[in-house]
């Protein structure tokens, strides 16, 4: 895997392209965005029109279809919830994707897919002449603010040379683009990402709620956490007093930015790579059942914060405190003693 560092804003590709996105939510619309600010002409399609008309104010063009979007444009995103529906608006609706893509063009799923999916995609492109690549997102979380404001970083595979030609794009959209190798790689990528980032998760919420329940105050907790070598970022130390001491990942008119259903997904997607090559993964077990159990109560369209609910009832206590949110690169001293609830 080879990373490179993103370009500033005001280095703008010179090879103007076209390019189209389908699916303008949190990333796709994000992303349209951006690419509107760099001079970039941008076609869309959502089936919400609501997001395509703030696209539209922006300079967007606004489509009909998922073919219109490939019919006038060069390079097309794809940043959709599911493997289901990607398979939908690229290859099986009346009007998918493949209905206007032109050969020569490039294809890019960024949705966060199934290594299968991605295969099936890439030999349907090559049967069209259209080059592909998957390249899922690592969005930003409260607690590591993007030095760019877009993203992470994306994590591309494919073909080198389709690479290299969107490589220019692509670190307009994140603060690092990582090449990750053949096809379904960057796929696997993320999802080994989400997956240990999951596992780290369950662990913080053990160690907070087990804390609480010896006595010890929140803050101290939670220091004791994030100013060690663990808290630099593993499980998203540095959020948790935006999306959980705060009570936030309670309320779904916050509208979180991930799921349960999804990282739900994504989890089992990557329990069947690990299953596929007889590797036991007993951590990564467990948070499947977690995710199962918040689907069962019916938390699936809360944050994937509200997991950490299972373990409060567990342990008997509430992690519950107003507390400073900051970055991994900042180690400011605590100013609150807060004790959880």
């Amino acid at each position: 895997m080879s990373p490179s560092n993103s370009t500033s804003k005001s280095q703008t590709p010179t090879n103007y392209r076209t390019i189209g996105i389908i699916g303008c939510g949190n990333i796709g619309g994000r992303q349209a965005a951006n690419f509107l600010a760099h001079g970039y002409s941008v076609y869309v399609y959502d089936i919400n029109p609501d997001r395509m008309t703030e696209l539209k104010s922006l300079g967007a063009h606004i489509t009909h279809s998922c073919a219109e979007v490939g019919t006038c444009s060069e390079i097309i995103f794809t940043s959709l919830p599911t493997p289901t529906d990607v398979i939908t608006a690229v290859l099986e609706d009346e009007h998918s994707l493949s209905q206007g893509l032109r050969p020569g063009s490039i294809y890019i799923d960024l949705t966060t897919n199934s290594p299968e999916t991605i295969l099936r995609l890439h030999k349907a492109m090559k049967e069209l002449g259209v080059e592909m690549l998957d390249a899922p997102f690592n969005d930003c979380p409260e607690g590591a603010k993007s030095e760019t404001g877009m993203g992470l970083a994306v994590l591309a595979s494919g073909s080198k040379t389709t690479f290299e030609q969107v490589e220019p794009i692509f670190k307009l959209m994140a603060d690092r683009v990582l090449y990750c190798g053949e096809i379904g790689r960057g796929t696997q990528c993320k999802l080994i990402h989400n997956a240990v980032n999951a596992v780290a998760v369950q662990a913080v919420g053990e160690g907070i709620t087990l804390g609480l329940a010896e006595g010890i105050e929140l803050q101290t907790i939670w220091d004791a956490l994030r100013f060690g070598s663990f808290g630099q970022n593993a499980g998203d130390i540095h959020g948790l007093p935006h999306y959980w001491f705060s009570r936030r990942c309670d309320d779904l008119s916050q509208h979180p930015a991930f799921t349960v259903k999804l990282l739900h997904k994504d989890l089992r997607i990557a329990l069947a790579m690990a299953s596929q090559r007889n590797i036991s993964v007993p951590q990564l077990s467990l948070a499947v059942k977690d995710y199962e159990e918040a689907e069962q109560r019916g938390w699936s369209d809360y944050s994937t914060t509200k997991l950490r609910c299972l373990q409060e009832e567990r342990a008997g206590v509430i992690a519950k405190a107003t507390l400073p949110v900051t970055s991994s690169s900042t180690q400011e001293q605590p100013q609150l003693n807060s004790k959880g609830t």
